[in-house]
């Protein structure tokens, strides 16, 4: 398996590039590649390029890449917007370790009224450096985009042209799957809205049945906020993925 490198500056590198500090440790550190291994390195904007490891200096550390022709891949053909509460802690990168390897493209924390967690100074920060490593390790070359907090209320007002889809996690939801995948055929962007563990209150729901959303229910029982990002996000993927490997065959025997 030929490994993924973060090097952000891609575009202007040309055919040498070095990596430094937290990269250059993981590669020779924590995946033990050594002068004449072959990598990938991308830049989280949808280039990557073949390397490989032309010299190893180790004080201080520093990896040589000798580079190839670079390749840049076509955004994701719809949007996966992860819209959720925060889980306490640890189990925010759990989270948006999962969901960006299952293909979310944008994530929004939201505030809801028995919101537990919320967006702290440095959290941006903290929750970019997970997505580099979860790119690294699916082997996406997009990494998602970080958005500032938002409250239901700017969620409802969010667009609503043709091609937008919302999903709102609800126990109480839609389980069938054929009515899922037929919301999901002409999506351009399908907005997902997970909620707090304490459920959303008597107005929040209220609100949301007022707008163009549909409620899907994931599991019998009642999911953390992290398994119903996760749980909702791999149903998306895989509905569409399903829904146009489908409409490419129709068209195909038509």
């Amino acid at each position: 398996m030929t490994h993924w490198l973060y090097l952000p500056e891609l575009a202007s590198t040309g055919t040498a590039a070095v990596l430094e500090d937290t990269e250059a440790a993981h590669a020779v550190r924590a995946r033990r590649l050594r002068e004449g291994d072959v990598v990938c390195v991308f830049d989280g904007a949808g280039r990557t390029a073949a390397a490989r490891i032309s010299e190893v200096i180790k004080r201080p550390l520093k990896v040589h890449l000798a580079l190839e022709a670079q390749q840049h891949w076509a955004l994701p053909e719809v949007r996966i917007h992860l819209t959720s509460a925060l889980p306490k802690g640890d189990r925010q990168t759990t989270m948006l370790d999962m969901v960006t390897q299952l293909g979310m493209t944008d994530f929004t924390p939201v505030n809801f009224e028995r919101s537990v967690s919320r967006a702290g100074t440095g959290s941006q920060d903290r929750w970019r450096r997970v997505l580099i490593e979860s790119c690294k390790q699916s082997q996406r070359p997009w990494m998602p985009l970080v958005h500032s907090s938002i409250d239901l209320a700017e969620w409802i007002s969010g667009p609503s042209d043709d091609g937008v889809v919302n999903l709102v996690a609800h126990k109480e939801g839609e389980s069938r799957s054929a009515v899922i995948e037929e919301s999901l055929v002409e999506a351009k962007q399908v907005r997902l809205l997970v909620g707090p563990e304490g459920g959303l209150s008597e107005s929040e729901f209220a609100r949301l049945h007022q707008t163009q959303t549909t409620m899907v229910s994931l599991s019998e029982g009642v999911l953390r906020v992290e398994a119903a990002a996760v749980a909702l996000t791999a149903l998306v993927t895989q509905t569409l993925a399903h829904s146009r490997i489908g409409s490419r065959l129709d068209k195909g025997s038509a």
